[in-house]
């Protein structure tokens, strides 16, 4: 990313200063979160209602295209959780597949595709466009529930690492963070990822990329906010609520209002949004050795 001048002091201090360093307030008005979107590509209208009925009892929301060109579409509009793929669809479904999981700002999104059990050519076709999975058609239906329930509602993972103290060089990214100075963060928590080899340097990466989107968002790069929100909060997702100290639970949440408020403000109405209202991250005391922890002694795998 190139460099760029800084934003002059007096606005970001105009911006912050006059703002509590904790966020309980702001946190009480977010707006309540809309329930996952899991979109499906599935031509069968009988098939897709029970895709639908699966979805809304899991506490998510279905959106479901007929079309190829339309999946990709729907990827791109709603930032799902999940995202479900009937090969039996007419059309370019490999090519739907292959550009979410080519572009940076979709890749992540977990693509279930499946077909019959006799045409393994097409199941495999699918996993070479980038499918995550491409199961027989019996296969989906059997695990359909357990799929959809662990995106929409997915499990807190413990990623090695999560428990230490945070180091030095992401402390001073959330120093830059708080005080506004989004290019600086992201020196810094890059330099803290770089250095970390465990599963925890994913967290350092989605902090980064939220503090990159509200840098263009003070330029006015709507589609570039966009695209490195959807890039940095799956990062950010299933974390305990506190990692290294840092309240991560709350700055996802207050991360992930701000992404639907502009998504709905739209390019041209960008300059709406106030950036006075980003969010500072909260450090929380860690408890130490001989202190009484709300996580678990034997913290879980993590997932697959």
């Amino acid at each position: 990313m190139p460099m760029c001048p800084s934003q002059p002091s007096h606005q970001r201090d105009t911006a912050r200063d006059d703002r509590p360093a904790g966020q309980d307030e702001a946190a009480s008005t977010l707006p309540p979160a809309p329930p996952p979107t899991v979109v499906c590509l599935e031509p069968d209208l009988f098939f897709a209602a029970r895709l639908e009925d699966v979805i809304r009892a899991a506490g998510g929301k279905p959106v479901t295209v007929e079309t190829p060109e339309a999946f990709v579409a729907a990827v791109d509009r709603t930032f799902p959780v999940l995202a479900l793929v009937d090969l039996n669809t007419p059309g370019d479904w490999y090519r739907a597949i292959e550009r979410c999981k080519i572009r940076p700002h979709t890749r992540q999104v977990p693509i279930y595709a499946f077909g019959s059990h006799v045409d393994v050519e097409t199941l495999k076709a699918a996993r070479r466009a980038g499918a995550d999975h491409a199961w027989a058609r019996s296969r989906m239906m059997e695990q359909l529930v357990d799929v959809v329930t662990r995106h929409v509602q997915p499990p807190v993972r413990y990623p090695e690492g999560w428990d230490d103290v945070l180091p030095e060089e992401a402390r001073a990214g959330v120093e830059a963070f708080n005080q506004g100075h989004f290019f600086e963060q992201h020196e810094h928590f890059e330099e803290a990822w770089l250095a970390e080899p465990r599963p925890i340097r994913e967290m350092y990466q989605g902090i980064l990329q939220v503090g990159v989107a509200f840098l263009l968002i003070q330029r006015g790069k709507w589609n570039g906010a966009l695209k490195m929100f959807r890039r940095g909060l799956p990062r950010l997702r299933g974390l305990p609520d506190v990692c290294q100290g840092i309240h991560i639970g709350k700055l996802r949440a207050q991360a992930e209002a701000i992404h639907r408020e502009i998504t709905a403000l739209g390019p041209k109405r960008l300059a709406e949004f106030d950036p006075a209202r980003f969010p500072k991250i909260e450090l929380v005391a860690q408890a130490g050795p001989e202190s009484t922890s709300t996580a678990p002694e034997s913290p879980p795998a993590q997932g697959e």
